[in-house]
């Protein structure tokens, strides 16, 4: 979830916000005067999975998981058949 703050509030409470992003995973989208989005704050945690949720995504291994997830016989294989031992 996003919460949108003004850019006078981000400037005067820049170390609350930090705290407040780092505690809870909420980035904060800072906005303009006129209400336009300017920026947004977000704890390094959530910075860093960006990337590694995109190369899920890209290389299928996220879409095994949903299926797997949804998949009701108990049996998940997300390894495409190969067998691990061998290699």
């Amino acid at each position: 979830m996003i919460k949108q703050i003004s850019m006078k509030y981000a400037q005067q409470n820049l170390l609350e916000i930090i705290k407040v992003v780092n505690q809870t995973d909420t980035s904060m989208e800072i906005l303009d005067s006129l209400g336009s989005s300017q920026a947004v704050i977000m704890s390094v945690k959530e910075y860093r999975a960006i990337p590694e949720t995109l190369y899920l995504m890209n290389d299928g291994t996220l879409n095994k998981v949903h299926k797997a997830m949804q998949d009701k016989s108990g049996e998940i294989d997300l390894t495409n058949g190969i067998d691990w031992n061998k290699i």
